[in-house]
């Protein structure tokens, strides 16, 4: 799990702003997610329950407080 405060991408940030997300709900799904797992080129992904609400949330590999997009989840 990462401890630094995240920082997110132009694409993240347009996204936490859809989902209506704050800088603290996504900090909360990477300190505390329900699952963790990686992408075909090896990006960690976060999801977690934000108010009702699956998120996840896929990590730079090059910069681990870096957030690259956020997105909604069915399952």
């Amino acid at each position: 799990m990462l401890n630094l405060a995240v920082r997110l991408s132009r694409h993240a940030k347009n996204q936490a702003r859809n989902l209506r997300l704050s800088i603290a709900d996504v900090e909360s799904i990477i300190q505390r997610p329900a699952y963790i797992d990686r992408d075909r080129h090896g990006k960690p992904r976060y999801t977690g329950e934000i108010r009702g609400v699956r998120v996840r949330a896929v990590v730079a590999i090059d910069e681990p407080d870096l957030i690259v997009t956020i997105h909604k989840r069915r399952r």
